[in-house]
């Protein structure tokens, strides 16, 4: 899949990252696909985090696009999100997360209090590319 200088790195069927050196921008773009279980999102994860080790996240902007991304707030998936998405968003010189509704913008602040770094949280991908000062092609925000 060709973005607009972003090289695709990572793919499962949860997620996939591309990475746009010039920018020093990571995208990660969430699937609609359901985790069946702990163990899935500890993988896809792991996955994504191994995919990042040669970027120097310290001069690396983050946009997490999880529009797509299905709500749950069960307590088993909130720690083990909580607790990857942590470890993940660790270390970038910035991070925007892109989200489709106030609920979900409301679970990830929550989710986020007490990170290292603030994020921005956002529903609009003008705003999210904004605070992160880039230029993406926002119709491939929404290509899969």
């Amino acid at each position: 899949m060709a973005f607009l200088g972003l090289r695709e790195i990572e793919r499962d069927p949860y997620a996939v990252v591309h990475h746009d050196p010039a920018q020093q921008l990571v995208l990660i773009k969430r699937y609609s696909l359901n985790y069946p279980s702990i163990a899935a999102i500890e993988l896809s994860f792991e996955r994504i985090d191994r995919s990042l080790e040669a970027i120097a996240r310290r001069h690396t902007l983050l946009l997490v696009d999880a529009r797509d991304a299905p709500l749950r707030n069960d307590a088993g998936f909130e720690n083990a999100f909580a607790h990857c998405h942590t470890r993940l968003t660790q270390g970038f010189k910035k991070t925007a997360v892109l989200l489709k509704s106030a609920t979900g913008v409301l679970q990830v602040g929550r989710l986020s209090k007490g990170y290292e770094k603030p994020m921005g949280i956002f529903t609009r991908p003008e705003d999210a590319l904004h605070h992160l000062g880039v230029s993406v092609d926002l119709k491939q925000l929404t290509d899969p």
